[in-house]
């Protein structure tokens, strides 16, 4: 009976795994367009306030380069990311493609999450003593 039941779930399992590439792939693809249809559009219409800030802090680390989060424009944005992704400009001369903005995008969401998390830290740990001081005052 047992080994009825394991290729349903094998394809109930590459469906699901089909439909989270599908939406990463959906992504890319429009942060690709945007960047080339709407260069001049603020970054965070499409981006998080921690992807915008991973992107500044993987720029720093691996391009040495400061960039204003604030002043982010999706083109620049997107350049940034790729270039985190592999992207020189150098091989085919045009823009960023969907490959090294999925790299780069995949660099950027790791340290965004990390980032978020570590915020909710330091939160959790300031709520604590700040209810510790309190009920001790």
């Amino acid at each position: 009976m047992q080994g009825r039941r394991q290729p349903a779930r094998a394809v109930n399992n590459v469906k699901l795994w089909a439909t989270i590439l599908a939406a990463v792939a959906v992504r890319i693809e429009r942060l690709k367009t945007l960047a080339r249809t709407e260069p001049q559009r603020p970054a965070s219409t499409e981006l998080s306030d921690y992807e915008i800030k991973a992107v500044c802090i993987l720029k720093r680390r691996y391009g040495r380069v400061r960039i204003a989060a604030r002043s982010l424009t999706i083109g620049q944005a997107v350049t940034h990311i790729a270039e985190i992704g592999g992207y020189t400009g150098k091989s085919s001369g045009g823009p960023p493609g969907s490959t090294t903005i999925g790299r780069g995008l995949e660099r950027v969401r790791l340290v965004a999450e990390g980032r978020k998390l570590a915020d909710e830290v330091r939160v959790t740990s300031w709520n604590k003593r700040v209810n510790l001081c309190r009920s001790q005052c």
